[in-house]
């Protein structure tokens, strides 16, 4: 029950925070990330200027964009290693592979999930999925090496002999 209460969720607020950390550096180092997040968050930040400043009441304005910004991040950080690590808990799971690896997977398919239209990819949405599954990655890892190895709580110890003990004489 303190496992629940207290390893799991510290575990997850550290792997999102490594993760997070990892898909910023990304998003500055490799170049494809920092084009695509620059022009981004510069069309972003001076889309929202115009609208508060077209508007009589910009506090909804703000509240939203924020909000929105909030449910990419929650979507993209926090929900994959979240649903991966409840269920690798709850099925016992302590194999690294499954909690870098899926973590990896669902957090690369996530855009893909969310488009729901079958076509084929280019290049640059297949590198920006490569990155997004690396970020995943490291949140799974980062989960597994604090409570992952452990999933489910420790076993129950293994049973002790029936039979007669060997004396020393």
């Amino acid at each position: 029950m303190i496992r629940w209460l207290l390893l799991v969720p510290f575990a997850l607020l550290i792997a999102i925070g490594m993760s997070s950390m990892f898909f910023f550096i990304a998003s500055m180092v490799d170049p494809l990330m920092a084009t695509l997040t620059g022009e981004t968050l510069f069309v972003g930040f001076w889309n929202l200027v115009d609208a508060v400043f077209s508007s009589d009441d910009p506090g909804p304005i703000v509240a939203e964009a924020m909000l929105a910004v909030g449910r990419i991040m929650f979507t993209l950080l926090v929900l994959p290693p979240l649903v991966i690590a409840v269920t690798g808990e709850a099925l016992k799971m302590r194999s690294l592979l499954w909690y870098a690896l899926a973590t990896g997977v669902l957090t690369a398919s996530v855009p893909w999930i969310l488009r729901g239209a079958a076509r084929v990819a280019n290049p640059a949405e297949l590198h920006v999925s490569a990155i997004l599954g690396l970020t995943g990655a490291v949140a799974g890892f980062v989960y597994w090496a604090i409570a992952g190895r452990d999933a489910g709580g420790r076993g129950a110890p293994p049973p002790s002999p029936t039979g007669p003990t060997p004396s020393g004489s």
